[in-house]
């Protein structure tokens, strides 16, 4: 705080010894005066300490009530959750038998010889109809049932090489070009190859709807090790990676038209879709990150600055993962 207190007034007192007395003070009263005003400075400047001090810890308490509020808030989101895996279960139950023989039905009256033309046609739109109501329930089984894996040590390349050409048709429709750069000798992860197969495919899906006239698919695995904290990355206990540990990445990229920012957020909450009504169910996504997660692994996905899409999926190398 400078000089102190005491040293100050004799500095003061002797500097004054020197100089004339103003307004026929006597050099008492001057000094007195002086340390009177250096007292209530210091004062001053220590209330002005005092203000910054309370500014800060208001600051970081406004602060801890923001994180606490988030806090709750994800408490709410996992419970609302939690009752969607369960009203799905009910709903999956309840309804998928009925379509089950409602399609049966229709495949008995498609095939009578006496039925007109008209009759086929109306017969087909059912069906039609039909179907797109069994995937919104298969969707809903995958999502109340997901924590059911079988998990085991796998190689990753072929069951990106398996949802390839389960989307093969697709990528020639549209006439789109795929690059692969599937790394070697890369770790076992532990996978349980179905449900994984199912992300693969509803991500390079997405990105093959997002290129209606064409464009360029790029897939790529690699091991990495893990050197920046930052969300799920950490040296925490709670942290799903660790600083230091590797994983295997897979990297899927588009060129489509991408995402817009304000909506990204949004892309994993359920029966969220900006696929025009008929052509998804909203529920892709959120299965895909239920799976990824289930896996002990992480998604995320964002725009890129030239365009498209990336999703990045990692899961961690050396095996079965028992932490998620």
């Amino acid at each position: 705080m400078g000089i102190p207190l005491l040293d100050l007034r004799s500095y003061i007192v002797t500097a004054l010894e020197v100089i004339p007395s103003p307004m026929g003070f006597s050099t008492a009263a001057c000094g007195f005066l002086a340390v009177a005003a250096v007292s209530a400075w210091r004062y001053l400047t220590g209330l002005k300490l005092a203000e910054e001090q309370l500014r800060r810890a208001h600051a970081d308490l406004r602060k801890s009530h923001e994180e606490l509020k988030s806090a709750q808030l994800q408490l709410i989101q996992a419970e609302k959750m939690e009752s969607i895996g369960r009203l799905a279960a009910g709903v999956a139950h309840e309804v998928k038998n009925p379509l089950a023989i409602i399609l049966q039905g229709v495949g008995y009256f498609s095939k009578r010889v006496d039925a007109t033309e008209e009759d086929r046609l109306a017969l087909r739109y059912m069906e039609e109809a039909a179907r797109r109501a069994n995937v919104v329930i298969r969707g809903l089984v995958d999502f109340s049932t997901s924590k059911a894996l079988e998990l085991h040590p796998e190689r990753l390349n072929p069951v990106v090489e398996q949802s390839l050409l389960l989307v093969k048709h697709e990528l020639d429709k549209n006439h789109i070009c795929l690059i692969k750069q599937l790394g070697e000798n890369l770790p076992l992860v532990g996978l349980d190859k179905n449900k994984i197969e199912q992300v693969f495919v509803n991500i390079f899906m997405n990105a093959i709807q997002s290129m209606p006239t064409g464009g360029t698919l790029s897939v790529k695995t690699f091991l990495k090790k893990l050197t920046t904290p930052g969300g799920p990355i950490g040296r925490r206990g709670t942290d799903r990676f660790r600083v230091g540990e590797d994983a295997v990445v897979t990297e899927v990229e588009d060129s489509g038209s991408g995402i817009l920012e304000e909506i990204l957020p949004k892309i994993f909450d359920p029966f969220f879709t900006t696929k025009p009504t008929g052509t998804g169910t909203g529920l892709g996504l959120t299965v895909t990150k239920s799976i990824v997660e289930l896996h002990g692994g992480v998604i995320r996905v964002m725009n890129r600055p030239e365009g498209g899409i990336q999703v990045t999926l990692l899961l961690k190398a050396g095996g079965i993962n028992n932490d998620g």
